[in-house]
């Protein structure tokens, strides 16, 4: 009787444990782009608005393709002439960054710790920069 109470008590740990592997996420790894297009950079630019708010950016055709990281400097605000309104500034850019966990794209902010699921991306893990 209590070998029978231990086999099932083993083998219920033994389910409970590969349940709890199938259920953990691949941590997010640094990601690129393997190819930009008009419906990949719009993509880009609702999840940016998404995470950090504002109007659509202007992005490069090589955001995210040649690194996993993305700078964002606020505009400064100028008067007609094209001078500065109120001098330099001191805002500090903010960093996205690009990521890849179980197959899918990611789009992160990490000041926030919030994150985009991008659909229409296709990345690959990024090899170590240097």
């Amino acid at each position: 009787m209590q070998r029978g109470i231990l086999l099932s008590v083993s083998l219920l740990a033994g389910a409970y444990l590969l349940t709890g592997c199938k259920m953990t996420q691949a941590e997010p790894q640094p990601a690129r782009l393997t190819n930009m297009s008009p419906t990949i950079k719009a993509e880009l630019q609702q999840a940016i608005i998404e995470l950090i708010g504002g109007e659509p950016l202007k992005l490069a055709d090589n955001a995210f393709v040649n690194s996993h990281q993305l700078f964002i400097e606020q505009a400064i605000l100028r008067d007609p002439q094209g001078r500065p309104i109120m001098g330099r500034h001191n805002q500090p850019a903010i960093l996205l960054e690009l990521q890849q966990a179980d197959n899918q794209c990611l789009l992160s902010h990490p000041a926030s710790g919030r994150t985009v699921q991008l659909s229409n991306s296709s990345c690959q893990q990024a090899a170590a920069e240097q």
